[in-house]
């Protein structure tokens, strides 16, 4: 023991120990950077490649079905008149278009909850009701063909399939659907916080093994100085401070990319999924007018649920539909200050839904305009739903259905205006989305050969700067 501890005691002994120290702290530094950055490249990958995309595709599941709801109603309510608005063919093929689009978006929605049983289910329990629902919108088109139905009054044997088939969509169907993009989007929010979480724990052992290779070379660049009597070791100040150089280009990398992933998810990826629900509810707004006019005995019912349901989209106070009307139109006339965003009175709420507050706080510089116009367009159909109604409550249904059909028209209807105009500026987000990634992975790019690089030139730095000392004692 005594031998040892002599052995140990001399000089050659205490610089390899240093010099060992160094190497061990710089390669711990390596380990930990690069764990740290595998993170974040992980989490990026994840959002911008697999649940993030996934999750986008599954909230198209609910526009998807209700827009096959919504074009059943309509060809229902043309009957014989095949030529109103763009016409029954063109119906027809939107419905197919959806129902393909409702079969990819369930195949994204399985991949995405792979292993959740509960929600493989519900995957499941779309599909087989996507069945039963096109059977019975089959059988209420052909019952209404066979009776030769003028357009707004559909058949009785047709209704009655129509109302089993809209029934079993808003009951089942869509509430599933919805509660699937839900679920994918709290996937995405787990696994960003998952990894955020894991890239904040790697920035402290980045930390702890930088401030620990820097004090292992302070104290080698010590005792050298002391014990040789010599001002300074050049390898090991370079070392020194390409271990503070590496230290902080990790930390800036690590800090950067996690900020343009934030970014992505919140101004892009969320902002995007919220404005495709409100396209998606949109739709089924559209399709409760062609069930107004086309179920006379549920008239009520449809006209409640169209408000509730516009309450989504864009939230303001209103008791009924016509001072939802002037609410909407405020809300166009006061932007971008949106009514209540003052909270000058405590009693309202402020301007709330898809279309609110959320959306204008996602904006990005020079998004003003976009979100203007889709405020815009949603106020335009507003007006035309109020005309319609107007027209029913003067006993003109012919009138009524007309401006129907005027809306739904897939050329220049005034949804087809308030989708582009809503398409517009959900592409806006998907592009903050994109580049979101694409700046997050340029920033973590280099590091994937220069952390290797600059840590073995570090270790190279270390054996420069005592193999001279060393091969004194030879």
């Amino acid at each position: 023991m005594a031998r040892i501890r002599g052995r140990l005691g001399t000089t050659p002994a205490r610089v390899w120990l240093l010099a060992s120290l160094c190497v061990v702290t710089v390669v711990g530094l390596l380990g930990a950077s690069t764990s740290a950055l595998n993170q974040a490249r992980d989490g990026l990958h994840v959002l911008g490649r697999d649940a993030g995309p996934q999750a986008m595709a599954t909230t198209q599941l609910y526009l998807a079905l209700a827009d096959m709801d919504a074009h059943t109603a309509d060809v229902l309510l043309m009957g014989t008149d095949h030529d109103m608005g763009s016409g029954r063919e063109e119906a027809l093929r939107g419905y197919e278009a959806s129902r393909t689009r409702a079969n990819e978006a369930l195949l994204q929605a399985s991949s995405l909850t792979e292993g959740d049983t509960v929600e493989e289910l519900n995957v499941q329990a779309v599909l087989d009701g996507m069945g039963v629902y096109e059977q019975l919108a089959t059988e209420a088109r052909l019952l209404n063909d066979e009776a030769e139905a003028p357009p707004g009054r559909v058949d009785g044997a047709a209704l009655d399939s129509y109302r089993r088939a809209t029934r079993l969509m808003h009951t089942e169907l869509l509430p599933k659907a919805f509660n699937l993009g839900l679920d994918s989007s709290a996937i995405v929010r787990a696994n960003h916080e998952e990894g955020q979480s894991a890239v904040a724990l790697g920035l402290v052992w980045v930390g702890a093994f930088g401030a620990a290779a820097v004090a292992a070379l302070v104290a080698l660049q010590l005792y050298l100085r002391v014990r040789f009597r010599r001002r300074f070791n050049a390898p090991l100040l370079a070392a020194t401070a390409g271990t503070l150089l590496l230290v902080a280009g990790a930390v800036t990398a690590l800090v950067s990319s996690g900020g343009h992933q934030r970014d992505a998810k919140e101004e892009g990826l969320d902002a995007a999924m919220a404005l495709s629900r409100a396209g998606a509810i949109a739709t089924d707004m559209q399709a409760d007018e062609s069930r107004y006019l086309l179920d006379r005995d549920l008239a009520d019912n449809y006209q409640q649920v169209y408000l509730e349901r516009a309450q989504q989209v864009l939230y303001r106070p209103a008791r009924n539909l016509e001072s939802y009307y002037e609410a909407v139109d405020g809300v166009v006339a006061a932007y971008p200050v949106l009514p209540g965003s003052d909270g000058s009175d405590p009693e309202d709420p402020g301007t709330l839904g898809y279309l609110g507050q959320d959306a204008q706080d996602a904006l990005l510089p020079g998004q003003e305009d976009a979100l203007a116009e889709v405020l815009e367009s949603y106020s335009a159909l507003q007006d035309q739903d109020r005309a319609l109604r107007a027209a029913v409550e003067e006993g003109d249904l012919s009138g009524a259905v007309d401006i129907r059909m005027g809306v739904a028209d897939s050329e220049d209807g005034a949804f087809e205006s308030y989708e582009a105009a809503l398409a517009d500026l959900t592409e806006l987000h998907e592009g903050a989305f994109a580049e979101g990634i694409r700046r997050g992975d340029a920033v973590l790019a280099p590091w994937t050969w220069l952390l290797p690089a600059v840590a073995a030139l570090l270790l190279a730095l270390v054996v420069l700067g005592v193999r001279p000392r060393l091969a004194e004692y030879r």
